[in-house]
C-alpha cells in the first residue's frame, strides 16, 4: 500500500507536531483556493468547474503523490487551454463546456497514467538544477506581477508576464489607495509574523483582518474588488460522455495538456523537494496528476496541474505533509456548503498580498552565486529559463531551459574530458597535468578518454590521437587507450578506431585498449571485424599493456 500510496506510507512517520502545522496551513490554502479557482474557471468559461477542482484532485493526489507539498488545481496554463481550444466547441452552452472539460481532464489523465506504466517518467530528468531555480524565480516574477493589478485595483492584461508589468507601468496613474493599502498590508503582515512571529500564521491573521476591515467599514463601496457571490453545493459523480467526434477533436488537445501538466507538476514537485532536502518519484508523480485529472473530469472539474502559487502559499504557511492538500479539500467543501456568504466580502486585493507573500518566499538569490561558482555555463542556463518565463511563458522558458541543457549535454559529449596518463606504481597511472608524480614513459602514450564514443565525437578522438603523436618529443613505440571511462560505442567509432590503428601500423606504433568493459568489447568486435581476431589489441590493464610492449617496471624505469 505505501508503494503505490506514498500519502498513506507517509503515516508512518508523521509526528503529532507536525498537525497544527498542517492544519493551518490547510485553512489558509482553502481560504486561497476558493476565488482563485473561481477565477481560473471563469477564465475557461465554466467558474464552477474551477471551483470543482479544488476537492477531490486533491484528496487523490494527495494519496497517490510522492510530493510531500505539491498542492495541484486548476491553472493558468490549463484554464488557458480549455478557453482556447475547448470553449469553441461548445459554442456558449456552459453545461456542453463543463462536459467537454471534464472529458479533456479524464483523456489528459488517461495518457498520464498510462506513461506511468510505460515508465515514462524519466523524461522530467531532462529538468536540471539551473532551469529548476530559473524557473523558481521567474515562477516568482509571474506570481508578483499577476497580482499586481489586483493589488492596485486597476486593469492591466498581457499576454507575457513581461507585457502584463508594461501595462501596470501605463495604468499606475489609475491605481486605488484602498486595494494598494490592503494589498500592502496583507503583505507586510505575511513578512512581519515571518519574521517576528514565526508560529503564527500571517495569511491566516491577514485574511482576517481583511475580511473584518471590509465588512465594517464598507470598503467594498469605495472601488475595493470583492470576492462576490459564490453558488453553495458540492459536485456530483458523473462520467463524461462523449461522441465520437468529440474524443477526435480533444485528444490532440489531451496530448498537448497531459505533456504541459506533467512538465508542471515535474519541474514545480522537484523545486520544492529540492528546497527541501527529499526526493520525488517521476514515475509516481506521472499516476498521481493523471489520477487526479480522472479524478477532477469525473467531478466536472477542470484539468488540473502542478501549482506553483498555491504550493508556495502551503509552504510558506507552515505546511509540511499531504495533510495540508487533504485539509485544504475540507475547507473548500466546507466553505462551499456553508460559508460562500462570509467570503463574499474576501478583498481581491488581499489575495494578491498572499501570493506576493509567497512569490517572494520562493526567491533565494544565493543560488545564482552557486550555480556560477560551480560553472558559468549553468548560470546562462538558470537566466535563459528565468527570461523565458517571464517574457515568453512558463512552458516556454522552462522549453528553453531544457533546450539549453541538452545542447550542453550533447557539447559534452562531442567534447569529453581526456587526458594523459603517467605511472605512478607497477599498475597505477594518472593524469599527468593533475599530478606530478605521476611519469611518462618514454616512447609510450597513454591516453585516456573520458566518454561514450560515438559518431559526434570521432573526429574529437582522432584529431586528439594525431596530436600526441605530433607533439612526442622522442619516438614512439606504442599508444595506448584507456578505455575504463568508455561506456559505449557505436559503429561509426569501430570503423574509426581500424582507421588510427592502421596509420598507427604504418608508422611502426602498435596500438592498445585497456581496461575495456567486456560489453563494450562485445560491440567492438562486431563492429571491427579485425578486433575480435587480433590477441594483441586489449589488455585487462594498462599495466600489463604497457609491459607487452616492452616498458614495463622491470623493463625500464620511467623518465624522470
Amino acid at each position: 500500500m505505501a508503494r503505490w500510496l506514498p500519502g498513506i506510507g507517509a503515516l508512518r512517520t508523521y509526528e503529532i507536531a507536525w498537525l497544527p502545522h498542517d492544519l493551518a496551513a490547510g485553512l489558509v490554502l482553502g481560504a486561497v483556493m476558493v476565488p482563485v479557482g473561481l477565477a481560473f474557471g471563469a477564465l475557461a468559461g465554466a467558474p464552477l468547474a474551477g471551483l470543482y477542482a479544488g476537492i477531490f484532485p486533491l484528496v487523490v493526489y494527495a494519496l497517490f503523490g510522492s510530493s510531500r507539498q505539491l498542492i495541484v488545481g486548476p491553472d493558468a496554463s490549463m484554464a488557458a487551454l480549455v478557453a482556447v481550444s475547448v470553449a469553441p466547441l461548445a459554442g456558449g452552452d456552459v453545461a456542453k463546456l463543463t462536459l467537454l472539460a471534464g472529458g479533456l481532464a479524464v483523456m489528459a489523465g488517461l495518457i498520464c497514467v498510462l506513461g506511468s506504466l510505460l515508465r515514462l517518467g524519466f523524461m522530467a530528468d531532462f529538468l536540471s538544477t539551473p532551469v529548476i531555480v530559473g524557473f523558481m524565480h521567474g515562477l516568482a516574477a509571474v506570481i508578483a506581477v499577476g497580482q499586481l493589478p489586483g493589488i492596485l485595483g486597476i486593469q492591466a492584461a498581457g499576454e507575457t508576464t513581461l507585457e502584463q508589468l508594461m501595462a501596470v507601468g501605463r495604468n499606475l496613474g489609475n491605481t486605488n489607495p484602498v486595494a494598494l493599502a490592503v494589498g500592502a498590508g496583507t503583505f507586510a503582515i505575511i513578512l512581519g509574523c515571518r519574521r517576528w512571529f514565526p508560529r503564527i500564521p500571517g495569511q491566516v491573521v491577514a485574511l482576517a483582518a481583511a475580511l473584518g476591515l471590509v465588512f465594517s467599514l464598507g470598503l467594498d463601496g469605495h472601488g475595493l474588488a470583492v470576492v462576490g457571490h459564490i453558488p453553495t453545493g458540492l459536485p456530483g459523480f458523473q462520467l463524461p460522455t462523449l461522441g465520437a467526434a468529440e474524443l477526435r477533436s480533444l485528444l490532440p488537445v489531451a496530448m498537448v495538456a497531459a505533456l504541459v501538466l506533467f512538465s508542471d507538476t515535474m519541474v514545480t514537485a522537484r523545486g520544492f523537494a529540492s528546497r527541501n532536502r527529499y526526493q520525488i518519484d517521476a514515475n509516481q508523480e506521472m499516476l498521481a496528476v493523471g489520477l487526479g485529472n480522472i479524478a477532477a473530469g469525473f467531478t466536472q472539474g477542470l484539468p488540473i496541474s502542478a501549482s506553483g502559487s498555491r504550493t508556495a502559499v502551503a509552504e510558506s504557511a507552515g505546511g509540511r505533509t499531504q495533510i495540508t492538500s487533504i485539509a485544504a479539500a475540507a475547507v473548500v467543501a466546507a466553505v462551499m456548503l456553508y460559508l460562500t456568504e462570509v467570503l463574499y466580502f474576501l478583498p481581491l486585493a488581499a489575495l494578491g498580498g498572499i501570493l506576493v507573500g509567497a512569490a517572494w518566499n520562493l526567491c533565494d538569490f544565493r543560488e545564482f552565486g552557486r550555480i556560477w561558482r560551480f560553472r558559468g555555463m549553468g548560470l546562462i542556463g538558470t537566466l535563459l529559463t528565468l527570461g523565458g518565463v517571464v517574457g515568453l511563458g512558463v512552458m516556454e522558458g522552462i522549453g528553453l531551459g531544457v533546450l539549453f541543457s541538452l545542447v550542453m549535454v550533447l557539447r559534452e559529449l562531442a567534447f569529453p574530458s581526456d587526458a594523459t596518463l603517467g605511472r605512478m606504481g607497477r599498475d597505477d597511472f594518472h593524469d599527468l597535468s593533475r599530478h606530478d608524480d605521476a611519469k611518462a614513459i618514454p616512447g609510450l602514450v597513454v591516453y585516456r578518454f573520458s566518454a561514450p564514443l560515438f559518431f559526434a565525437n570521432c573526429s574529437f578522438f582522432r584529431n586528439r590521437v594525431e596530436r600526441l603523436i605530433e607533439e612526442a618529443t622522442e619516438p614512439l613505440h606504442g599508444f595506448i587507450v584507456d578505455g575504463a571511462a568508455i561506456n559505449d560505442v557505436n559503429l561509426a567509432a569501430c570503423e574509426m578506431l581500424a582507421d588510427i590503428r592502421h596509420e598507427l601500423n604504418d608508422r611502426g606504433i602498435r596500438m592498445a585498449i585497456a581496461n575495456l568493459r567486456s560489453n563494450v568489447r562485445d560491440k567492438m568486435t562486431r563492429g571491427w571485424e579485425a578486433a575480435g581476431t587480433d590477441l594483441g589489441l586489449f589488455f585487462p590493464t594498462i599495466g600489463a599493456a604497457a609491459a607487452e610492449f616492452g616498458s614495463g617496471p622491470d623493463a625500464e624505469e620511467p623518465s624522470q
